[in-house]
């Protein structure tokens, strides 16, 4: 069978994604030396508007993020040490070997994109921040209109009936 993603394509994603993430990372930092931005004007502009939820409350992400890890952590074990699925194969836009529906897969479909996206609101509760809220909001987007709809596509192609019958029980989030 052929690959439908060759290792030279995914040799070519990563070094894209490397690319952009440095460029992003220069865009990001270039203020501070460019136009000579005080970091604390910074802070101020990511911690905007201030005190949006105040103390203590917003110590409620502090709780928040180690619970998002755990969901995290939870389906990787499951993969790779239950599901026995490499590295390799657990990477976004992968053909798995291996169909599981086990461990936290009992609940959502998706517990490693869930638990990421709680840990930036738990950072967003923290920070009590309307920009990294924003920032938030557009990385669930691209999880959730990029990476779970092609992976989606790839698992309906690969596992079939199964897949569809896991579909219809598992919800995607909760």
């Amino acid at each position: 069978m052929k690959e439908k993603y060759p290792r030279g394509m995914i040799v070519v994603q990563g070094l894209v994604m490397i690319v952009v993430s440095t460029v992003i990372s220069l865009i990001l930092i270039s203020p501070i030396y460019l136009f000579e931005i005080p970091v604390e004007l910074l802070v101020l502009i990511f911690t905007f508007p201030i005190d949006l939820i105040p103390l203590p409350f917003n110590w409620l992400g502090l709780i928040l993020f180690p619970v998002g890890l755990l969901i995290v952590t939870w389906p990787n074990y499951t993969l790779l040490h239950i599901g026995k699925i490499g590295l390799r194969d657990r990477e976004p836009m992968q053909r798995p070997s291996n169909l599981i529906v086990v461990g936290p897969y009992k609940f959502t479909r998706t517990p490693i994109y869930l638990g990421g996206i709680l840990m930036l609101f738990a950072l967003v509760i923290v920070w009590s921040s309307l920009i990294v809220f924003l920032g938030s909001v557009f990385v669930y987007a691209i999880f959730r209109y990029v990476f779970i709809k092609r992976e989606e596509v790839i698992l309906e192609e690969e596992f079939g009936d199964d897949y569809l019958a896991f579909k219809k029980r598992i919800r995607r989030w909760i």
